[in-house]
């Protein structure tokens, strides 16, 4: 128990020193206190020039009586009594050009200093009023200044500085005990508004920081914002907001993860049905329906890719593409062969039409190629689906280093809350059972080409995405 007590001293101090309201109250208080000690000289100036100046006066009162007779016939009581009721040891008086000695002690006292209020300054007061605090016990101090009401030219008294000082010193630390006590005061009531307004709510700020970093995935630990307008209130929304963003990127990533280790334990039957699948399309091969030698090739065709697909980039952890291999091929077979694969996820009511030359040529790896423009035509197709007169246009032109396609559609438009999260995986919202990784993935191959794909409008009138493919002479 000894000890805690011990050691209360240096928490409190710990405290004080290290927390963000502990250097308020000391800092105010020290400001205040500064401000109080720049009052402080020139107050201190005046007291000590009225003092200095009411001796003068209480030494004229005492020399009127005596201005009309002869100083030296007055008794020695009398005079003494006269010099201690005016709190001097000698006064003399100049009129009409003649100095007179009116009052003084038998033995004149030796003058340490003098001071002449006729030309004294402020900052002359102030040094004076430091001086005798510091030095003035035992000195005597002659004092020189104008007799009031125009009673000569001059009135100058002898006076002993010790008193002085006496009531310097009391004048000072009364000052002191006032600045300390408006200081406190102050203080407090700066610091508790300053509190109230700052700091209670950056300590909330700090506390949901340190709170949500504990356990990100609790919604009960994002930040409820205060109904404030000001800088706080700002702060609290916009962490509010990077909170659920942060907690919403941490559920897509558990997600992934997820995904991923599910992807790699059944990549290996995949790849056994794709191969079963392969076999039973080269049987096809061999028949002599006319459908079926139209058919098969492309059902080859597409069973190979998807086989591909799984051996390059299904990995247990991470999804990477394979290296591209890029050339200059003809952009209609490919355009068509997507148009296929995308109209078979839909009700078979949506038309396509290919409008650019058969021999328009992209310089890009065909089997990427045909994935962007699959994901972008079986996004369309999806979007159309239980529309009449529903349509998909694929336009492309050639410019100086690359090809821009266009793929539009009739529809009605993208919602509002799905354009926020556009081409995030995941995060899609666009038909029920989506995942949202269509345009994601379309514009990650697209960007591997050094092009990208955008979305160039939406409303009622429909919804037109552009992919660019640069050559790969112009992205080198």
């Amino acid at each position: 128990m000894w000890n805690r007590l011990k050691r209360l001293p240096d928490a409190i101090a710990s405290t004080v020193t290290q927390s963000l309201s502990g250097r308020l109250l000391l800092f105010t208080i020290a400001f205040v206190m500064l401000a109080e000690a720049l009052l402080y000289f020139p107050s201190l100036a005046r007291f000590y020039q009225d003092q200095i100046s009411n001796r003068l006066a209480a030494a004229q009162i005492a020399v009127l009586a005596l201005d009309q007779g002869d100083p030296q016939a007055i008794s020695p009581q009398l005079k003494v009594e006269l010099l201690a009721n005016a709190g001097v040891r000698a006064v003399a008086l100049k009129r009409n050009n003649t100095r007179r000695l009116y009052l003084a002690e038998a033995m004149p006292p030796e003058i340490s200093m003098s001071v002449d209020l006729r030309d004294v300054t402020l900052v002359g007061l102030a040094s004076y009023a430091v001086d005798s605090m510091i030095m003035g016990d035992g000195r005597t101090l002659r004092i020189v200044g104008k007799p009031r009401l125009q009673g000569g030219e001059f009135i100058e008294a002898v006076v002993d500085e010790a008193p002085l000082r006496e009531e310097l010193l009391s004048y000072s630390a009364r000052i002191f005990e006032l600045s300390l006590f408006i200081s406190i005061v102050t203080a407090s009531l700066v610091f508790a508004t300053l509190y109230f307004t700052l700091v209670r709510p950056m300590q909330r700020l700090t506390q949901s920081m340190v709170s949500f970093q504990e356990k990100p995935e609790d919604a009960q630990r994002i930040i409820i914002p205060s109904q404030r307008e000001d800088e706080i209130g700002q702060s609290e929304r916009v962490l509010a907001t990077m909170q659920g963003e942060i907690r919403q990127a941490l559920q897509q990533r558990e997600h992934l993860v997820a995904l991923g280790s599910a992807v790699a334990k059944i990549q290996h039957d995949l790849r056994n049905i794709l191969s079963s699948a392969q076999l039973a399309s080269d049987r096809l091969a061999a028949s002599n329906d006319p459908a079926v030698q139209r058919l098969a090739p492309r059902l080859m065709k597409s069973i190979d890719r998807a086989i591909d697909l799984a051996t390059n980039t299904l990995k247990y952890g991470r999804a990477e593409e394979a290296p591209k291999q890029r050339h200059r091929q003809p952009l209609l077979p490919l355009a068509e062969e997507a148009m296929h694969a995308a109209l078979a996820a839909g009700d078979g009511r949506v038309a396509w039409r290919n409008d650019f030359p058969a021999d328009l040529e992209v310089d890009a790896d065909g089997d990427q190629m045909l994935r962007i423009l699959v994901n972008l035509g079986r996004n369309a197709v999806e979007a159309l689906e239980g529309r009449n007169e529903a349509q998909i246009a694929v336009s492309a032109q050639r410019g100086d280093d690359g090809v821009t396609i266009d793929v539009s559609d009739n529809g009605g438009g993208i919602p509002e809350e799905v354009l926020k999260h556009l081409f995030e995986a995941f995060a899609g919202r666009g038909r029920v059972g989506g995942t949202g990784l269509g345009l994601a993935i379309a514009r990650e191959l697209a960007r591997g080409h050094g092009g990208d794909v955008v979305m160039l409008r939406t409303g009622p009138e429909g919804t037109t995405f552009r992919i660019t493919i640069p050559d790969a002479q112009a992205t080198a």
